[in-house]
């Protein structure tokens, strides 16, 4: 039954009374909630309720509030959708119009109902496949809502019919967004690309799994993890596309600045010809970066294969540095001559100092530089060339 035939002021009737309940009079969250959507639904604009306007005109927050790091509406709708759902459920319910909040929206709905006569027993219970149908649905929703993730459904082509938390995202309306709008809000760069991986897992059946700037409210582009999975019918055609998409933005722009930070280092060490190692002290096995190729032969290996390249004179006065700091007792400094892999004599310096490993024990990390320019530079050893 539509309102026009419930007529507002019943429905406005109804609304006091809700409101006097116990469940949402001590709830003024819940209650500011309910008012204004049904209010702005009687007012003729409950196809514009969306999260922002929610969350700024009835929930107190600012205008800086992004609902796409804020679930608070998500959060407030499932509580109030539970609260009604409680309170119609109640035998001794005496409201003759009932207001819900369907799944998916946030305009309510209202429908005429007949109070239960006094002393009327509890309503039989449903079907219980059809209840366990119904728990399953409220989980996913929950889930969905606590973490703040997208969720949408499309038809057989890819075109989209249902989608739960994009429009607050993007801030443009469903309507927009359904069949192959949604398009329209990724980035310039991205868009070809996935339209094309769409369109053939959707000829394929394949379930997608892609990453993908799209445009928020704001202007700004963040970047989306995309999933999907096909539902088929009994004759194994695909009846319809369940999907999600989830904010990875922080997650992508950390690894960006990580990649760009190590290649920051890497092209400082090579300028200044430096190498980074570490040591196992528990296995005493030595990894360490590129350099070591030059200088050693290898980038990783047994400690006492890299110490057997220090020349007999020079290795006491490493060890008397290393193995103390490999049992955490000081830090490793040492200079000392090798004979590279291919027999040609360097100076080294070293550093390092016994740290925290990821797996609960300890590593020696450090840094070597090739010093042996500064031995073979006559005007820093008055002409004299350092030999072993």
């Amino acid at each position: 039954m539509d309102r026009e035939a419930i007529g507002t002021e019943n429905i406005h009737a109804a609304l006091d009374a809700l409101l006097n309940l116990p469940p949402l009079k001590k709830s003024p969250q819940l209650s500011a909630f309910l008012t204004y959507v049904v209010r702005e639904s009687l007012a003729g604009r409950g196809s514009l309720l969306k999260s922002y306007t929610i969350a700024t005109d009835a929930l107190g927050r600012s205008s800086s509030f992004d609902p796409a790091t804020d679930a608070i509406v998500r959060v407030e709708a499932r509580r109030l959708r539970q609260v009604l759902q409680q309170i119609y459920a109640d035998p001794a319910c005496p409201l003759t119009v009932r207001i819900d909040l369907p799944l998916g929206r946030y305009e309510p709905s209202f429908r005429q109902i007949a109070p239960a006569p006094a002393g009327a027993p509890p309503a039989s219970p449903e079907d219980p496949a059809l209840d366990g149908v119904h728990e399953s649905e409220q989980r996913y929703r929950a889930l969905v809502e606590a973490s703040a993730a997208v969720e949408w459904r499309a038809g057989p082509d890819g075109g989209l019919t249902q989608t739960f938390g994009l429009s607050a995202r993007t801030g443009l309306c469903d309507t927009n967004l359904q069949g192959f709008g949604w398009l329209a809000t990724l980035h310039p760069d991205e868009r070809a690309r996935i339209e094309a991986q769409w369109q053939a897992c959707c000829q394929s059946g394949t379930p997608l799994d892609a990453t993908y700037r799209v445009r928020h409210r704001g202007g700004q582009y963040r970047w989306m993890l995309g999933r999907a999975v096909p539902l088929e019918s009994a004759d194994g055609a695909i009846r319809e596309w369940v999907g999600t998409m989830a904010d990875i933005d922080e997650q992508v722009r950390a690894a960006e600045a990580l990649r760009t930070s190590e290649e920051r280092l890497r092209l400082a060490l090579s300028a200044a010809e430096m190498m980074t190692w570490d040591i196992d002290p528990a296995t005493r096995h030595v990894t360490c970066s590129d350099m070591g190729s030059s200088l050693f032969g290898a980038t990783s290996g047994p400690l006492d294969e890299f110490l057997a390249m220090i020349l007999p004179e020079d290795k006491p006065r490493v060890l008397a540095t290393l193995e103390p700091a490999l049992r955490g007792e000081g830090p490793y400094d040492a200079q000392y001559r090798i004979l590279d892999h291919e027999g040609r004599l360097r100076w080294l310096s070293a550093r390092g100092s016994l740290v925290p490993g990821p797996d609960g024990g300890f590593r020696l990390i450090g840094v070597a530089c090739d010093i042996t320019s500064r031995y073979l530079d006559p005007h820093r050893t008055g002409g004299q060339r350092m030999s072993a």
